[in-house]
Order: C-alpha cells, then structure tokens, then sequence
C-alpha cells in the first residue's frame, strides 16, 4: 500500500512536567511581572490546551510554589559546613540577596508563598536553625534572627532595584535642604551598598546574639 495516509502516531506535543512548567512560568514572569502569569498564558506558552496543564498542575498558586522552591534551591548555604556562624550567616544571606537580585521579578512572589509545600525552603532553614542550635542559640530565639536578617535581605534586594537618583528631591530641594544635602554628600556606588550590606548584616546579627544572650566567636 503507498504511503499516503496520516503518520502513524501522535503529532509532537510538549512533554510537560515541573521542571518544564516552572522554567516557562519564571520566563513570563521575568519578561512581564507575575501578573502576566495565568494559566491560559502558560498553557499557550506552553503550547498545550489549559486541559492539559491543568492535569499537571492544580493552580496558579502551585505553580508558584514550584517556582519559590526552584528560586530557594539557588541558595547557598554551603558556608554552615565549614564556617564559624557569624561569617556562615553573612555568607547565606549575600547568596540569598545574590539569587533574588538575579531573579528581581520573582521577588515578591517568593516572598509571600508559603515553604510549606517548598523541600529546598524547609532544608534551607533547617540547615541556619540547626547551625544556630549548635552554636548555642535558645531555640526561641532562632526565628527572630531569621526574620530579621530575612527583612533585610529582601529590602537590600528591592532597593538595589531603584533608580540611581531615587532620592532626588528634584523641584522640592529648597523645602528639604538638610535631606537634599545628605543625598548629594552620599555615596551610591556599588562598593558603598556591597559596605553598607555588610555592615547592617552584622549590626542585626550582633543584636540579636546580644538579646539572645549567644556570645559571638573571638
């Protein structure tokens, strides 16, 4: 018989599976802020029906998940291995600040998803309790220090975001002088704010250690 009939098989559709679905979502987000992210766009990115997708993934919000736990898995956390705890905590947290900078669109979207349903979140923050737990911090204590420097890294990460002259006074220099001063005495070079981080960085871990009755190492 000659061959003129349809191919045998299956057109050629996307192998969806997680790692194919987050990757795709991470771009539209990158490209155009996460509310460009619904599942009828992804399914068209995706090239399959919303059906589809759908049979992979229950909702938008686990979609989310998936991307916070892939952002979370960036994350180093390698220094707790060899490093006294101080220097550890400043080693993970400038990772941490690192990936989110490198993933500035997705900034609030890992900020206000749940770890419950993240592996990579959860190992993450059992890996800093457990350095701290060694380390002499009342288990009390250990969320307070993680929510402190965690506000902060998400603020260094956000402001890095802004424009350079963010705090120009612009027309209303005469109505703040004194503030309008401060600004043009200011540094805003990258040296100044990698300086800046470091120091604040130390300040939260020293009052906490101090509050938390945890000396640091000499």
């Amino acid at each position: 018989m000659s061959g003129t009939g349809r191919p045998a098989g299956r057109p050629r559709t996307s192998v969806l599976n997680r790692e194919l679905i987050t990757e795709t979502a991470r771009t539209i987000i990158e490209k155009s802020g996460a509310q460009a992210l619904t599942m009828t766009v992804l399914a068209r990115k995706l090239s399959v029906t919303p059906s589809a997708l759908y049979n992979h993934a229950a909702s938008k919000h686990e979609i989310l998940r998936w991307i916070e736990d892939a952002v979370m898995s960036e994350i180093d956390v390698d220094a707790f291995d060899s490093r006294p705890w101080p220097e550890a905590l400043e080693e993970w947290a400038r990772s941490y600040r690192d990936v989110l900078l490198a993933n500035h669109e997705l900034l609030v979207p890992v900020a206000t998803t749940e770890v419950s349903h993240s592996p990579h979140s959860i190992a993450m923050y059992e890996r800093v309790t457990r350095a701290l737990g060694d380390a002499g911090w009342p288990v009390d204590e250990c969320l307070p220090l993680i929510f402190s420097l965690e506000s902060f890294i998400y603020g260094s990460a956000l402001n890095a975001q802004a424009p350079e002259d963010v705090y120009d006074t612009g027309a209303f220099e005469s109505a703040a002088p004194s503030f309008a001063a401060a600004v043009a005495a200011g540094s805003h070079n990258a040296e100044a704010f990698e300086e800046l981080f470091r120091i604040g960085l130390r300040a939260i871990i020293a009052w906490n250690a101090d509050r938390a009755g945890v000396p640091l190492p000499r």
